[in-house]
């Protein structure tokens, strides 16, 4: 049996992790991608989501679930909470980009979690949501200057380079580092092994878990 899983991107460099980790997690799902490239610059420029931005994201769902769609994967993470909303208007699975990646550390429990991401916002927003779901775990997130640009050309090299750098001051005794962007998670294994933590890779883990909502 195959499914379409539409997933809605906010920048171009998110589409080939998103259709990797469903190949990797969901191989009987075969990516959709819809896009509005406005939706983080905008997001970033107000400091956050704003009740227009979320409108436009509920339409980008609503045009995916009328098209057919059997599931709906939001591959930006500051758009997560629209993802709630949506699951009160549709009969199908919709997910917010991290939401399986934070479930797996809510069960871990670790003492100390590193979030890094591209930008500022984006950082401190995925580490806001995480600390709400996950109480008793220190959070912090960390930006890694460079690493959307070297994202955006595939310079993994580069990316991982930017992302050490990023953490390594700041690592001390965290027990995990997430990827608070698909567009970074390319090169989770790596980091890893540069790292020597462990690194959660979130297009992964949403594939994972839309195929055992499905299948």
């Amino acid at each position: 049996m195959s499914f379409t899983v539409a997933v809605v991107n906010a920048t171009p460099a998110s589409m080939r992790p998103a259709t990797d980790g469903l190949g990797q997690g969901f191989p009987e799902a075969a990516a959709w991608h819809l896009m509005d490239d406005r939706l983080v610059t905008e997001a970033d420029a107000a400091g956050g989501m704003t009740p227009a931005l979320t409108r436009r994201m509920l339409a980008l769902i609503d045009y995916a679930v009328r098209g057919g769609a059997d599931a709906v994967l939001l591959s930006c993470s500051m758009y997560g909470p629209a993802a709630e909303l949506a699951r009160r208007l549709h009969n199908v699975p919709v997910t917010g980009s991290d939401e399986a990646m934070f479930a797996d550390v809510a069960q871990r429990r670790p003492g100390k979690v590193l979030v890094l991401g591209s930008l500022d916002s984006a950082a401190a927003d995925s580490a806001r949501r995480l600390q709400r779901v996950v109480e008793g775990v220190e959070v912090k997130g960390v930006a890694a200057p460079g690493a959307a640009a070297a994202a955006a050309v595939r310079d993994w090299p580069a990316l991982v380079d930017a992302l050490a750098r990023a953490a390594e001051p700041s690592l001390g005794l965290a027990e995990l580092v997430l990827l608070g962007q698909y567009s970074i998670s390319p090169v989770h294994a790596e980091l890893a092994d540069r790292l020597g933590v462990p690194v959660l890779s979130p297009p992964l883990m949403a594939a994972r878990a839309l195929r055992e909502a499905l299948v």
